[in-house]
């Protein structure tokens, strides 16, 4: 079931967007406030955030900011605001958003939105390579590559925030699952996985963690 974090004020608005979302199969947490949201994202990542500008405690361009910061490229975020400014659209992009929709919208539109944004990158295309985030699954010239389960998991972290870097307790966190280990074979695994490739397209980065580099 896909997250959503929904931070919106105007509670009547939120409480309508919330009850829709989840008859349309999504997971929703609702916060009105920025300060309660930023820790709702500092526990774990969500799919989808949709976030209101003008909020109390944090606005919400300080909250792309840090979630950019803190998970990259992963998750979508889309804005919602009935602010118009050239100065704020252009910021919102600037900081990591993916849509933005204007106040009074239709249900059906934010709807829409949404599920332009999560089929658009349901694959990713690299060279003869493919990866389908959905089940995650490694294709070679349409083969399918043989993985395990924490290979999976590797990959969709480093492939979801392609050609940036991810940190190794970030992606411990992710693929080991929360596993009590007195060490995380990481290093290992990460040179497992370099040996599906022909190119070496996972580079490390000294004392932070690892990157899929890949030039279109």
């Amino acid at each position: 079931m896909l997250r959503v974090l929904l931070v919106e004020d105007d509670l009547q608005l939120a409480k309508i967007v919330k009850k829709i979302l989840i008859s349309k199969g999504f997971s929703v947490v609702l916060q009105d406030d920025g300060i309660l949201a930023l820790e709702e994202i500092k526990k774990n990542p969500f799919e989808v955030y949709l976030i209101d500008i003008n909020i109390p405690g944090i606005n919400g361009l300080e909250l792309v900011k840090y979630i950019r910061s803190l998970y990259g490229d992963e998750g979508f975020v889309v804005m919602i605001t009935a602010n118009i400014d050239e100065y704020y659209f252009e910021k919102a992009y600037v900081y990591g958003c993916d849509d933005y929709i204007k106040k009074p919208f239709h249900i059906k539109e934010l709807e829409v939105r949404i599920n332009h944004l999560l089929n658009k990158k349901e694959k990713i295309v690299f060279d003869e390579y493919e990866f389908k985030f959905d089940e995650d699954e490694l294709f070679k010239n349409n083969k399918r590559i043989n993985l395990r389960k924490k290979e999976k998991r590797l990959l969709h972290i480093l492939l979801k925030n392609i050609n940036k870097t991810v940190s190794s307790e970030r992606i411990i966190e992710y693929v080991w699952e929360g596993e009590q280990k007195e060490s995380y074979p990481l290093r290992q695994l990460v040179n497992e996985i370099r040996k599906k490739f022909d190119k070496h397209y996972i580079k490390t980065v000294v004392s932070i963690g690892y990157r899929f580099e890949f030039e279109n």
